[in-house]
């Protein structure tokens, strides 16, 4: 899976479950800042769901906030590479309520 190239028909593209069943890393480069963050794709398909398309980056680059020059690769690990990468993991999710201020229920700008 990690050699084919994006297909114009969204559904005939590798989906992240697809990834993750297959135990892959995968790998956001931003080419704008030269920041390079690891995921694996279980904990994605948490995060972005089972049908985000892999090629596609699940979000900006968090350092340069650049979204144009994020690349995404998706690699089987082996035991060379784990030894020398830092792998994200996710922690908890955290749901975060944005509140608005009204004066007799009109809402104030």
């Amino acid at each position: 899976m990690p050699a084919r190239r994006p297909s114009a028909n969204p559904w005939n593209n590798p989906m992240m479950w697809e990834a993750a069943r297959e135990n892959l890393l995968i790998r956001l480069r931003c080419n704008g800042c030269r920041r390079s963050v690891y995921y694996w794709a279980a904990d994605l398909v948490k995060v972005v769901g089972p049908y985000h398309q892999v090629h596609v980056p699940p979000w900006r680059c968090s350092r340069c906030k650049s979204a144009e020059f994020v690349e995404v690769h998706a690699t089987y690990p082996h035991a060379e590479l784990l030894g020398k990468v830092t792998i994200r993991r996710p922690v908890k999710e955290i749901t975060r309520w944005i509140w608005r201020n009204e004066v007799g229920g009109e809402i104030v700008k």
